[in-house]
């Protein structure tokens, strides 16, 4: 079947197409691969867009595939929906129907001291906004709770250089709430280090909250209520999985958009325009859209501007791995309940969070199999997700039997992936490397930087930041043809 494809461009009679290459074909790539022909479309611009991806595959982290009959995620496996920009494209590529809902047992637990402790009800980012679950929840101590309700009473920071979110939270909630609240649950986001993670690069509405007269105060005044309305949830999926939208973007752009296993190995300029060295030739490019982690630009990038390649290797990345397991209901003593548990740093457990997938998303889930994922490594534990794949299987399972009493049942299917210096890190003083970043990039007008190195690591930051990298791509390209006199920069 012939892939489908956005209607035809209303191009100028005799113009020269403009080129623009795209590095990396994950959902960043190819949702800016999408809006530049959009765009184009809308200015009556003729345009001609490549998209390199160095891998054998496009899509990126957003991966599925089936394994003992059940649909796994081998990356992310749904997105938030209080941010809009994933649900919305979702719906423009006509996927509404596809879309499922997690289920009403929304429990997340956190494995403390050898025991699954349940979170309060009501709790919004590291907040309780109801009283009794909050009081009664054995997750913390009464010292720990009294502290935390004393919170709105806690001044605002001088607002004054960098803050890690470890330094935050202690100063906001104490620490008992950083070791078993906030760390396991904020922190694995970033698959990071809380003593690391910057507060205002990695979550600002945690300063955006405290300047409202707290993060409890500000939740109840003002932030967005986890409302399921009209069948929507605050994490949605597809029912056959991620990748469905990935399918959808690349087979709307037009045949041959998209090349696989070719890796843009060097950039140049030459003749005042771009050129993207590949195994398969040289691309000429008017501007270059760069969705490629920053280590993977850094490469390409070093013959052009060492200090831009240096700037981008300043951020650092950290290594992760899922396991998911397939199991027989009837193997199990017990069916696990809730989406799953995280883990405080010192469980004494390989796993850092375990999702229970049949019962997060049972419309997906074959009867009788339950599925298990689990997750492993990051920051200051990457030698974890790094070893090898039948070890890493070995310790999880090891783990997942003792933490949930599986009684030693054997699982039918098991499918693991590595994520190796996959996963940035916004330390403390991301915010200043970005900048220097943008010094950089005015020395290379039509040259833009998007995707999860800089700004986001969701599903939404990531479509987020590829149509603001179009948006700037189509400025360069369209707003004046002497390309060296536009600035583009960081989407």
């Amino acid at each position: 079947m012939r892939p489908r494809t956005e209607r035809p461009l209303r191009d100028r009679r005799g113009e020269e197409p403009t080129k623009i290459v795209v590095i990396g074909a994950g959902i960043t790539g190819l949702a800016a691969a999408r809006e530049l022909l959009r765009l184009a479309d809308k200015a009556r611009r003729p345009v001609h867009v490549s998209v390199l991806e160095a891998s054998a595959r496009a899509g990126g982290k957003v991966r599925t595939e089936t394994v003992g009959g059940a649909v796994v995620e081998t990356g992310p496996d749904s997105f938030v929906t209080l941010k809009p920009e994933m649900l919305e494209l979702v719906k423009e590529l006509g996927l509404e129907s596809e879309l499922i809902p997690t289920a009403p047992d929304a429990t997340v637990s956190v494995l403390k001291d050898g025991r699954l402790l349940p979170m309060p009800a009501g709790m919004q980012l590291v907040s309780p906004t109801r009283l009794l679950p909050f009081a009664f929840s054995p997750l913390f101590s009464w010292r720990a709770k009294l502290r935390m309700a004393l919170e709105p009473l806690v001044p605002a920071g001088s607002g004054d250089g960098d803050e890690s979110l470890a330094d935050f939270t202690r100063r906001r909630l104490g620490s008992e709430a950083l070791d078993r609240l906030v760390a396991p649950m904020l922190a694995g986001i970033f698959a990071g280090d809380a003593e690391r993670l910057s507060v205002r690069s990695a979550f600002p509405q945690l300063l955006e909250l405290e300047k409202r007269g707290g993060l409890a105060r500000g939740l109840w005044t003002g932030a967005p209520k986890r409302a399921r309305r009209d069948g929507f949830s605050t994490f949605m999926t597809l029912k056959c999985g991620l990748t469905r939208v990935i399918e959808e973007l690349e087979g709307r752009l037009p045949p041959g958009t998209v090349r696989v296993d070719c890796p843009a190995t060097a950039l140049r300029r030459g003749g005042g325009r771009w050129q993207v060295v590949t195994p398969r030739g040289t691309l000429e490019a008017d501007v270059v859209i760069s969705a490629a982690p920053a280590p993977a630009l850094a490469d390409a990038a070093e013959g052009l501007d060492p200090e831009l390649a240096l700037r981008l290797r300043e951020i650092p990345f950290s290594s992760t791995a899922t396991v998911s397991f397939v199991y027989d209901a009837k193997s199990l003593p017990r069916l696990p309940r809730g989406f799953g548990f995280l883990t405080a740093r010192d469980a004494g457990t390989t796993l850092t969070a375990a999702t229970f997938s049949s019962s997060k998303f049972p419309q997906r889930a074959p009867a009788g199999k339950v599925i298990l994922r689990a997750f492993v490594g990051g920051a200051g534990r990457e030698a974890e997700a790094e070893a090898g794949v039948a070890r890493i299987e070995a310790r999880v399972r090891g783990d997942l039997d003792r933490v949930l009493a599986l009684g030693g049942a054997v699982p039918e299917a098991a499918r693991t992936t590595r994520w190796l210096k996959a996963n940035p890190q916004y330390d403390v003083g991301h915010g200043l490397r970005l900048q220097r970043l943008v010094s950089c990039l005015k020395s290379h007008p039509g040259l833009v930087l998007a995707g999860c190195s800089y700004h986001g690591v969701g599903l939404p930051d990531c479509v987020r930041s590829g149509k603001r990298a179009a948006e700037l791509a189509t400025q360069a390209a369209f707003g004046r043809r002497n390309h060296d006199a536009v600035h583009v920069g960081l989407a």
